[in-house]
């Protein structure tokens, strides 16, 4: 039996689903409520497709996904602060009917159409990434974002998308491809600069590094980058933006990191098992009176949040998917039957995951509304992927 006619089918026409994920894919930091209504409409929909067909699309990485979630349920339940963590059933539901439903449709898409929504994602990102910047530079906003979206959402955003964009399988034959994907990684990057969130900079530089090492960048392209570098560094000298100065000039400033520190080593053995339960961050933090900046309200790194608010077992449950997920791509790159245009996919869903890892050291992603979704929107690509790997190796015997 071929591989097409292995393919999950389902009830709906493929041009309504395809149509909906490339919404979802455009939305991220456009529209918060179109976010929502795309991914919505998508989980109306998987809940009246075939149950044989439902239960074919499941894998593993679904299932830590799902023993994360019950984990989060249960500490929410158990929480030393009820009313507080209740507002995670709805505010991280999303997060969930999302990564059964998402992960089900990119599997019923051909690769042409897998290909063309990633690409859509990409250039998304690099029209939001103008239209952050365009703000800042017009003293719009102190710091560079979108309409529904705050600087550092925007900034973890652009960090998976300019990952994504420096690993996607391109075949750069022509000067208006090379310019046109030399313009993509330039703006997206100056979306990432003028939001001005120190780590995520220094993350994507290290990753655009990275693919200059191994050679995924042609040398032209690294000229082009090059003289950009030159170019924003001599405007930067002559005349740099005052939000952007106070930046460098305090570049080592931990934006009270160490008092949230200090404060996590004070309570770190008090509820060690099952936490205090989600987004009890003002009622448990001991020195809140400390902070500089009055507004925070979180642990500003996702395994410091995970841990604190569903203890040790939830730290284990968030880390095992986040080593699924990148076993699941490792895999796939080392897998010969993986379609070649499909492992640059897997390594640029790779690269952007622990892009976004990396990121939560220092912000979080995983119980942010729009940053959990782009997770699950990025690694249902892996998903895919393994399925189609699955069915080849299944017609094979």
């Amino acid at each position: 039996m071929k591989i097409e006619e292995q393919m999950i089918k389902s009830r709906f026409n493929s041009r309504i689903i395809l149509t909906l994920l490339i919404v979802l894919s455009i939305s991220f930091v456009l529209s918060l409520f179109i976010m929502q209504l795309a991914a919505g409409i998508l989980f109306v929909l998987w809940l009246f497709e075939k149950h044989e067909q439902r239960k074919k699309a499941f894998d593993i990485i679904l299932k830590f996904i799902l023993v994360f979630g019950l984990v989060r349920l249960i500490t929410i339940f158990l929480s030393e602060f009820p009313q507080n963590s209740y507002e995670s059933i709805y505010k991280e539901g999303l997060f969930y009917t999302s990564a059964v439903a998402i992960p089900f449709y990119l599997k019923t898409l051909d690769k042409k159409s897998i290909l063309n929504l990633m690409l859509v994602f990409i250039i998304g990102a690099a029209v939001m990434s103008l239209v952050g910047s365009i703000r800042y530079f017009l003293n719009q906003v102190e710091r560079a974002q979108a309409f529904t979206s705050s600087y550092a959402v925007f900034s973890s955003y652009l960090l998976a998308a300019f990952s994504i964009a420096l690993f996607y399988p391109k075949k750069i034959k022509s000067v208006s491809k090379l310019l046109f994907w030399s313009s993509i990684y330039i703006i997206i990057l100056i979306g990432i600069v003028t939001s001005l969130g120190r780590a995520n900079i220094a993350i994507a530089l290290l990753i655009l590094a990275v693919v200059i090492i191994v050679k995924q960048i042609p040398l032209m392209q690294i000229i082009i980058l090059g003289i950009f570098f030159l170019i924003g560094t001599l405007i930067y000298i002559y005349n740099p933006p005052a939000s952007m100065e106070q930046r460098v000039e305090n570049i080592t400033q931990l934006s009270d990191r160490d008092i949230i520190w200090q404060g996590a080593k004070e309570i770190s053995l008090e509820h060690p098992l099952l936490g205090y339960g989600p987004r009890t961050f003002h009622q448990v933090f001991p020195f809140k009176e400390k902070f500089a900046d009055k507004g925070i309200g979180g642990w500003h790194n996702d395994f410091l949040q995970i841990y604190f608010e569903s203890g040790i077992v939830g730290l284990i449950s968030f880390i095992v998917l986040l080593l699924a997920i990148i076993k699941s791509a490792f895999d796939q790159l080392r897998n010969k039957k993986t379609d070649e245009e499909f492992k640059f996919l897997s390594a640029s869903v790779l690269s952007s995951v622990i892009a976004l890892v990396l990121s939560g050291v220092f912000a979080g992603f995983i119980t942010s509304v729009v940053l959990s979704i782009v997770f699950v929107f990025l690694i249902s690509f892996l998903s895919r992927i393994d399925f189609e790997i699955s069915l080849d190796q299944n017609t094979s015997n």
